[in-house]
């Protein structure tokens, strides 16, 4: 998929490192961790943004938002994300993950129980690898049945640390 219009990025350090985000006109499209290199995150957007700009004042609010949640004061985002990327199974599933409250977890087979799709564990596990906003769509809150950490694409480290944020010790 292929945006059409520009999309505006910058970045703020954090307890994870550095988290880049970008957000085109309908809201957060992409948030990025582990990437120390601007010119990576830029050509990682132009993959499918035609026009890739930094902007800090454009991206400003959702940064405000993440440093707050990183400060501890900040429970839930109220920014629009724009999930137009994504297939309508892996937007089923971010819709679903975005339900969990802070300092709370669910499993991979609750997320499949709640989108009607009960057997489908490993799938909710293949979407939640792809979720192009994770903190702001959190799928750092989904473990194993056994209450496990399962897996992140950013590493355990992050999904452990983001849980120990939210009070969990995992």
């Amino acid at each position: 998929m292929i945006y059409q219009g520009a999309v505006r990025f910058d970045s703020i350090k954090s307890p994870v490192g550095l988290v880049f985000v970008a957000v085109s006109e309908c809201g957060v499209c992409d948030v990025t961790l582990g990437r120390d290199s601007e010119r990576q995150y830029r050509m990682q957007l132009t993959r499918w943004a035609p026009e890739v700009e930094r902007d800090r004042e454009r991206v400003a609010t959702v940064l405000d938002q993440l440093d707050e949640y990183f400060s501890g004061t900040r429970r839930q985002f109220s920014v629009s994300i724009d999930l137009e990327r994504t297939t309508v199974f892996t937007s089923r599933v971010l819709n679903a993950v975005t339900q969990i409250p802070f300092g709370q977890v669910a499993s991979y087979g609750d997320i499949a129980q709640r989108i009607g799709a009960g057997s489908a564990s490993r799938a909710v596990g293949g979407a939640l690898g792809r979720n192009p906003v994770p903190i702001i769509v959190p799928c750092h809150r989904i473990i194993t049945w056994k209450g496990q950490l399962g897996g992140y694409a950013y590493g355990l480290r992050a999904k452990r640390a983001l849980l120990q944020l939210e009070g969990q010790n995992i």
